[in-house]
């Protein structure tokens, strides 16, 4: 996390969205695979991207005091909230879909694509 309370930002929003786009679907598609159920659950992803960013916590040198992971705590909702906030005024209306079902239908067309080009080069 950045030294001082403004955060250090060097990539668009935009490309942000394109990897969350790749990596949430990826991650359910992964976790159906491994559970036994062939279900993948908001919790499961939840915890597993919560165990991401305490790994980044752990490893910063600038978190070295309790005020110091209780300001990175409040960095994380902050920036969870602003996500949620914008991602809900970005959807035209309740009824369209929503980012992660967006994001979903992607990955699959783009998985559908490369078996297909699988299935002409076989």
């Amino acid at each position: 996390m950045a030294a001082t309370p403004t955060p250090d930002f060097t990539v668009s929003d935009e490309n942000k969205k394109e990897v969350a786009a790749h990596i949430v679907p990826a991650m359910m598609q992964t976790f159906r695979a491994m559970s036994s159920d062939r279900v993948a659950t908001a919790d499961d992803l939840i915890d597993t991207l919560s165990l991401c960013i305490a790994s980044l916590l752990e490893n910063d040198t600038h978190i070295t005091t309790p005020k110091h992971t209780k300001d990175a705590m409040q960095s994380i909702e902050t920036f969870v909230r602003r996500w949620a906030r914008r991602l809900r005024e970005e959807r035209p209306s309740p009824d369209a879909p929503s980012f992660l079902m967006r994001s979903i239908e992607q990955y699959r067309a783009e998985l559908a694509e490369i078996e297909a080009q699988g299935d002409s080069q076989a």
